[in-house]
């Protein structure tokens, strides 16, 4: 229940590819948020074990919050998304929305 990477820097503006490759044995997510809203995003995502919806919707929470998003990874899959990086600097973080895993299942996108 970690990421590999847990921080990267990328540039303002620049086209980013972001592959996420699954070698667990359950199903992840990926979801960039604006800046210092991880708790915020994390226990939006929480909640989701109770919207039965939450499936289909990739178990992304309903909030502007989230910028980009991967859908969810079954194990040993991947999936890539396409997406240009913010034109602010600043620090981005990142999360695995499926409920519980947010808290230890996280890291940083540093934009420059």
């Amino acid at each position: 229940l970690t990421y590999e990477t847990t921080s990267f820097t990328i540039q303002s503006g620049e086209p980013v590819r972001l592959t996420l490759q699954n070698p667990d044995v359950v199903p992840h997510n990926l979801a960039i948020v604006r800046r210092g809203t991880l708790a915020k995003v994390g226990d939006l995502a929480n909640r989701l074990i109770a919207e039965p919806d939450a499936v289909v919707r990739h178990y992304i929470p309903d909030t502007d919050d989230v910028l980009v998003y991967c859908d969810v990874v079954d194990p040993g899959k991947e999936f890539s998304i396409y997406f240009h990086a913010p034109d602010e600097p600043g620090i981005y973080p990142y999360l695995c929305t499926f409920p519980g895993h947010w808290m230890v299942m996280n890291g940083v996108m540093i934009v420059e």
